[in-house]
């Protein structure tokens, strides 16, 4: 039996928010300074945004590669380097600006294209139904839902798959059970027997994703 959607909200794992812009086409010296003014590294982030900087995706570890004087083209893994063609024009000023707007955005492609496919099988284990998932990049979450639509943050693709998965079978969950309880609990040990352990990991990882 397949479960409908419920109208509720549930909210959990709260961090700090940072905006995030399209990148990619020419740039005049005035859309540098915006860049600069409008998408700036957090000031308890540790990221520096230069080339050699590890990055994570999926738990695993890349580099990243910042190629100056290029013709705009999106960030592109190559190998074990996330590699980012720097437009002609863009003072050394604004690269960090603009390699964080590559990256939020490389990581937002990543996250709408293989997420969904990721939750259905959750939710097929939990036999309920969700109307859509949506890439966000919500303020003081990890994830949300209401009224079947399920929202996750770009950032949780940086962890490993077993905790992308954690995050998604707990949102689903919630659209049984709108609290967390014994009941909420019973329900998603039933279908991920270890998910507390994936909590605790999530909450270990968590700050290193949180930029």
């Amino acid at each position: 039996m397949t479960r409908g959607v419920r109208k509720f909200r549930c909210v959990w794992t709260r961090f700090a928010s940072n905006r995030s812009l399209r990148y990619g086409q020419p740039l005049t010296s005035t859309d540098a300074a915006w860049i600069s003014l409008v998408a700036p590294a957090p000031a308890s982030s540790a990221r520096e945004f230069v080339s050699g900087e590890s990055v994570l995706y999926l738990g695993r570890q890349f580099r990243l590669r910042m190629l100056p004087a290029q013709d705009p083209r999106p960030l592109a893994l190559r190998g074990g380097w996330l590699e980012l063609p720097l437009p002609r024009g863009l003072a050394p000023e604004h690269h960090g600006a603009y390699a964080r707007a590559a990256l939020v955005d490389w990581y937002r492609r990543r996250a709408t294209e293989r997420l969904p496919a990721w939750a259905a099988p959750w939710a097929q284990r939990l036999e309920l139904s969700f109307r859509r998932l949506l890439v966000t990049d919500q303020a003081k979450r990890w994830g949300s839902c209401s009224r079947g639509v399920l929202r996750r943050n770009w950032r949780i693709v940086q962890a490993p798959r077993a905790l992308v998965d954690y995050v998604l079978a707990h949102e689903l969950t919630h659209l049984i059970h709108d609290r967390h309880g014994r009941d909420f609990g019973a329900a998603l040990g039933r279908v991920m027997p270890d998910d507390e352990a994936r909590r605790a990991r999530l909450g270990e990882l968590g700050p290193a994703l949180l930029w």
